[in-house]
């Protein structure tokens, strides 16, 4: 039976939000089926991107990105190191669990109709997690790369005039209607701070918009 993507998020949900401290988001706009994300230092978000596969029925697998920004799977030149899997946080003998016939299986895929698989996949980032959490050489770079932190400075220009009003100006890419819950003023206000930028398209607009949204909700959160 397939499980569809609302039945999984349903299933992660509880653990990433009440054992883990995550804030889930509804993402159609990174390559992401779904982001958890949350703030752990000064200006740096760990963000976990759980993608379905189009080609194995009830399968997913995730990978962490930690930036100062929420641009999920942006490799920004220096930290590439930043967007990783579970994978490569897992010991050789941890892998040797998830090891079939020498071919890494769940590792990569877990399944969604599967409640062992289910376990098996949070099993790995309580293990994971606070070993990338944990590597300060890594949030030291991340908090001083120029790179991420043209980001950070794109998103807080966005938040300032969703506060403050967006001066009047034509757009062009601002969709008809929300888009994953994100109300319009933000892609408005992402528009017109991208328009100065040496790219400017639909889908950098979109990104910027919902980065200064997420990290808002999450620095609103950090303040109660």
């Amino acid at each position: 039976m397939k499980v569809t993507r609302k039945q999984l998020f349903n299933k992660l949900i509880p653990f990433f939000e009440e054992e883990m401290g995550y804030t889930y988001f509804k993402d159609t706009i990174s390559a992401a089926s779904g982001l958890f994300a949350k703030k752990i230092d000064n200006e740096i978000y760990l963000s976990i991107g759980i993608t379905t596969s189009n080609l194995f029925e009830n399968s997913f697998t995730c990978d962490y990105f930690m930036a100062q920004s929420l641009r999920y799977a942006c490799l920004f030149n220096g930290i590439e190191d930043a967007f990783l899997a579970p994978v490569q946080l897992l010991s050789e003998e941890e892998l040797n669990k998830y090891r079939n016939n020498g071919v890494l299986s769940e590792l990569y895929w877990w399944y969604s109709d599967d409640t062992n698989s289910i376990e098996s996949f949070k099993e790995s980032v309580r293990i994971t997690e606070p070993r990338l959490l944990n590597n300060y050489e890594l949030r030291e770079r991340v908090a001083i790369n120029e790179n991420t932190k043209h980001q950070h400075d794109l998103t807080t220009k966005v938040r300032k005039l969703v506060q403050s009003g967006v001066p009047d100006f034509k757009t062009q890419f601002v969709p008809e209607k929300e888009k994953d819950d994100i109300p319009l003023i933000w892609f408005i206000a992402a528009e017109y701070v991208q328009k100065d930028e040496e790219y400017f398209n639909k889908n950098l607009i979109f990104s910027l918009a919902a980065d200064a949204y997420r990290q808002y909700v999450l620095d609103e959160q950090v303040k109660q």
